[in-house]
């Protein structure tokens, strides 16, 4: 199998992984995928600055960073979090097994390959550690937000009624 398909898989299946998920879920855990992502992308960019690793091949068009940053790392931990969530040890744990395996057999892996040159599973894992934290953290704002109690409580300006001094004017 070629790297260009590997890369593509990295990015499409996850995606479509989606489809065997709960709307409800998707909605609950897909903000926490997001922040995961990006925090992903930051990490990646100063991993590629400061010489830690080396995207070598890339898809099209994501020709900065390699393609699992944009599949893998939104959509695991949304499953992750799907059937871990307010259990943290549990979700922990996984985590932790899911960001061993990626960073001493998987990224070695890619490197064997020559998708990436990379040298530091140490920096992975402790960057991964950290990303899992404020995951969690992120999670359990959301699911006990003032925000989302106060969005409930939103409605169109339709819908409200009117002040007393407009609704004196109109019957004039």
């Amino acid at each position: 199998m070629s790297n260009q398909t590997i890369l593509w898989v990295t990015l499409i299946v996850p995606w479509l992984s989606l489809i065997f998920m709960k709307k409800e879920d998707i909605n609950r855990f897909m903000p926490t995928g997001i922040l995961a992502a990006f925090l992903a992308i930051i990490v990646c960019d100063i991993g590629v600055r400061n010489g830690w690793w080396y995207f070598l091949e890339t898809v099209y068009p994501f020709a900065l960073l390699s393609s699992y940053v944009y599949g893998l790392f939104p959509i695991v931990p949304i499953w992750v979090l799907k059937y871990t969530y307010e259990r943290f040890w549990l979700y922990f744990v996984v985590e932790a097994i899911i960001n061993i395996i990626f960073a001493f057999l998987i990224l070695p892996w890619f490197g064997s390959r020559g998708v990436i040159d990379f040298n530091s599973g140490l920096i992975v894992i402790i960057a991964a550690t950290l990303i899992a934290l404020t995951m969690y953290g992120f999670q359990m704002w959301q699911e006990t937000s003032v925000i989302k109690n106060f969005s409930a409580q939103l409605q169109p300006v339709a819908a409200k009624p009117l002040p007393e001094e407009l609704k004196s004017e109109k019957r004039r």
